[in-house]
């Protein structure tokens, strides 16, 4: 069966199909002046070893230029080919990487959360270099695998058709086996795939939580969990290794024992010992023992590249559920960039819904204004339905007029204080001072040594409660018309719960809040509350 990826993958290749047929033309202009090379060579052995001191005299200046000309031309092709397929990799790798930029802005956080870290640096590092490798090259190789054979067959019958009944009989025994012993493999790659990512994801949380695990004194515990997932991937490790040294090993069997054949019948033809066909002299025997082994290696390239084919399914199989996701809301990526001019408005919603994971509500409704509690347990969607409504999530409904997130953990980049603050806009260092005072980030900027240049590096000069207010500041800098928050205040003490959420609470007293939280806030704060509960938002 064919699946959703597999079919991704057909259309890339038509996509390409210009680019493919020029470097099959390339491919097939280079064997052929690699064939005439070896015919030219021929006739200069022939001759030498046959003909007599005056024909040599004569006829070695003629061929000699044409076999210099004929490696000139095979080493030049090949150069430009290898120049032209470098491209086209490029080229794929650049599409691929655009239409997942394109997916991440779209959906951001909210599609970033679906997946692990190890996930995303296997779709740069693996999973776009296989896509793009298969087409260049497990492609490319598979229409010359089916053309050139067929040539050469036809040219070598006339010669000799009992050379050319044996290379009919043992060529497709090579594709035959390559496709039996790879079929399992596609299987195999993605268990790998997917056994290497959980392995680290695991890792990178076990030292995220290294001080956790440290206060617990887990760390035996966790290293025999790390072993056993450890082994478990060098056993899947080991089974994909086993298949391709099968492959190769069938394959490479196959084209030894058929060469053998054509060797021997060649060799007793020369010396007469058999008289199958036409008579074969030296020269066509000789040119028929450099031709036939390219069609093999042809073959044999292809049985190699045949893995790529299996590497770039499980590649497409991961990274398709995130490049089909299309950009199909304009309105809310708008938004979230803020170049829309729509103004908010009142919104009253019937029948709210998304589809995956299932969230729905029978009426919702938001004034101008208003401070809006949510509320649910741990799970039940909270963070879904804010991502939803800002357009990062496929819903029936959306906001309006520009929504700025407020999440859980501050992202603070390595660039200056300037910039995250002003997210590659201009505004005046007044407005930026006016605001670090606003969230009461005064002493901590005159304690940095650059002031507002000061770099924030890997390891930002923040705790978590300031880093909460640096990001509040830059929030409030957008002048959104809706503010919503995932829970800011929930990795930082009771104590600075309070103070950020008063602070939030008084600096957004004129905007619309959207506000989720499992910590205590006052109920005067708020005109109306939304609680989900097993997959619906009951509005109080």
């Amino acid at each position: 069966m064919t699946t959703n990826a597999q079919h991704w993958l057909k259309e890339l290749t038509t996509q390409y199909r210009i680019q493919l047929s020029m470097l099959l033309a390339l491919r097939t202009l280079m064997f052929v002046s690699q064939a005439l090379c070896f015919w030219f060579f021929s006739n200069i052995m022939g001759i030498f070893i046959t003909q007599g001191s005056t024909l040599v005299n004569e006829l070695i200046p003629l061929f000699i230029p044409l076999f210099i000309a004929s490696t000139f031309a095979w080493v030049v092709i090949k150069y430009y080919l290898n120049v032209r397929v470098a491209k086209l990799q490029q080229q794929v790798e650049t599409d691929i990487q655009n239409r997942v930029e394109q997916t991440l802005n779209s959906q951001q956080n909210a599609l970033c959360r679906q997946y692990s870290s190890y996930f995303w640096q296997h779709v740069w590092i693996s999973h776009i270099p296989a896509i793009s490798q298969f087409l260049t090259q497990y492609q490319l190789q598979k229409m010359l695998s089916g053309l050139i054979p067929v040539f050469v067959i036809i040219a070598i019958i006339p010669i000799n058709y009992f050379v050319a009944l044996i290379l009919l009989i043992t060529l497709p025994i090579v594709p035959l086996f390559m496709i039996l012993v790879g079929k399992g493999a596609a299987k195999l790659h993605q268990q790998h795939f997917i056994a290497l990512e959980r392995l680290g994801g695991l890792f990178v949380d076990r030292l995220k939580a290294l001080t956790l695990l440290t206060s617990f004194n887990q760390h035996d515990t966790e290293t025999a969990r790390l072993d056993e997932a450890s082994k478990l991937v060098n056993d899947r490790t080991m089974r994909v290794v086993g298949v391709a040294f099968l492959s190769t090993s069938v394959l490479d069997f196959f084209s030894t024992v058929a060469m053998a054949l054509i060797a021997v019948f060649i060799g007793f033809s020369i010396l007469g010992e058999i008289s199958l066909g036409p008579e074969l002299p030296f020269t066509y025997g000789l040119y028929l023992l450099l031709v036939a082994p390219l069609l093999f290696s042809e073959l044999k390239n292809l049985g190699s590249f045949y893995h790529q084919k299996a590497l770039a399914e499980s590649a497409a199989e991961a990274i398709y559920p995130v490049v089909k996701q299309e950009n199909t809301n304009n309105q809310a990526f708008a938004n979230k960039t803020g170049s829309q001019n729509t103004s908010w408005q009142n919104l009253h919603w019937q029948n709210f819904h998304i589809e995956t994971p299932s969230l729905k509500a029978e009426n919702l409704s938001l004034q101008q204004g208003e401070h809006v509690f949510l509320q649910g347990p741990s799970g039940s969607g909270k963070t879904i339905l804010l991502e939803a409504l800002m357009g990062l999530r496929k819903s029936s409904h959306q906001l309006t007029g520009k929504c700025v997130l407020l999440s859980q953990s501050a992202v603070i980049t390595t660039a200056s204080v300037r910039s995250n603050l002003m997210l590659d806009r201009v505004l005046p260092d007044k407005t930026l001072l006016d605001m670090l005072n606003k969230v009461e980030l005064t002493p901590w900027l005159h304690s940095l040594p650059n002031g507002l240049d000061t770099l924030m590096g890997e390891h930002p000069p923040l705790s978590g409660g300031e880093a909460q207010r640096l990001a509040l500041a830059r929030i409030l800098l957008q002048q959104a018309d809706i503010v919503l928050l995932d829970e800011p205040t929930a990795h930082l003490t009771n104590e600075q719960h309070i103070l950020l959420a008063e602070l939030i609470n008084r600096l957004c007293l004129s905007q619309t809040v959207i506000w989720a939280s499992h910590k205590t806030l006052p109920d005067n704060w708020f005109s109306q509350q939304w609680i989900i509960e097993q997959g619906e938002i009951l509005c109080k």
